[in-house]
């Protein structure tokens, strides 16, 4: 073998790898490159989708846990009330649907037992407190809930024949609502 023949295999052999290479890295077809794209924005829209009703629940599970967090302090006001030096005949929590606040309110009247149990104007607003802006109540059973101490007594609406009220707050959308419910001892529960 000379070296003529050599040096032509030699090349050919180079040649043909060259190819090979130039073969395999040509890149993605138009076909596949959109195949690719459209899984990648069905995923981004299913993200965005499932991120926005779980900050609605976060959000709804904030202001749920602030409502029951709002009712227990009501109630250990109440009860704190005979330490006070500002004597009350009770610490209720007030809902006003129109504009999705509630407030704590102070009892106040020189007559214990003839006390109307209800919020009756801003004069007896301990603290205010409104829900989220995409949070509203969907439904509300009572207006007012009182505890009267020492026990502390529980009154809806101011009136013993309740037995509980039910408050179901709702996201703006709809999508998402939960509930919490007190009864006539004071206890509250959710689901």
């Amino acid at each position: 073998m000379n070296f003529k023949n050599m040096f032509k295999n030699f090349t050919e052999k180079i040649r043909g790898i060259h190819s090979e290479i130039n073969r395999s890295s040509r890149g993605f077809t138009l076909l596949e490159m959109l195949v690719v794209i459209s899984i990648v924005v069905l995923l981004s829209s299913l993200l965005v989708i499932y991120s926005h009703t779980g900050e609605n629940q976060i959000v709804l599970f904030k202001d749920q846990s602030q409502l029951i967090t709002i009712l227990n302090r009501a109630k250990s006001l109440s009860i704190d009330s005979l330490q006070s030096s500002q004597p009350s005949c009770g610490f209720g929590v007030h809902f006003s649907k129109a504009d999705n606040s509630f407030v704590i309110f102070r009892d106040l009247g020189a007559d214990c037992q003839n006390a109307d149990h209800v919020y009756t104007d801003a004069g007896e607003i301990f603290e205010s407190y409104k829900l989220s802006p995409n949070i509203n109540f969907q439904s509300i059973t009572f207006t007012d809930i009182i505890f009267i101490p020492p026990d502390p007594t529980t009154l809806i609406d101011n009136n013993p024949n309740i037995n509980d009220g039910t408050i179901i707050l709702q996201s703006l959308d709809g999508s998402t609502s939960l509930k919490v419910k007190v009864n006539n001892f004071g206890q509250i529960t959710t689901n």
